[in-house]
């Protein structure tokens, strides 16, 4: 049987999320990767890196990118890091719908593109 939380103490949690995101001196990172976990470009989240309302974390500023992607592939994950390097966010999954929690306009990408986030959302539980 899985453990229910009410939706103030959900908030709390993503709050505290955004607190960790958030803690160090410079902004934190979305590291979006391959299916074999390479790293294919990170984006640096605005600070505050989002909002929360009605258990959902929303990251600011979307659209966001300019990042040039490091490796040819398709973007099949992603994690969130502080500014220190630090993974507070693993196993994001990406895709073209919002059906993912991160969104994006392509998962394949080359070398030397420019790619944007258009939507990223953490669903608290």
């Amino acid at each position: 049987m899985s453990v229910n939380y009410n939706t103030t103490t959900i908030n709390d949690r993503l709050q505290d999320v955004i607190s960790n995101i958030d803690a160090g001196a410079g902004n934190g990172v979305m590291v979006l990767s391959s299916s074999a976990s390479a790293t294919m470009a990170s984006i640096t989240l605005q600070k505050p890196c989002g909002a929360v309302s009605g258990g959902v974390l929303t990251f600011a500023g979307l659209p966001l990118g300019g990042p040039l992607v490091i490796e040819t592939g398709y973007i099949a994950g992603a994690s969130v890091q502080d500014s220190a390097g630090t993974t507070v966010i693993s196993g994001l999954t990406v895709g073209l719908s919002t059906s993912y929690d991160i969104v994006m306009t392509s998962t394949l990408v080359s070398s030397g593109d420019s790619i944007a986030l258009t939507y990223a959302t953490i669903t608290g539980r």
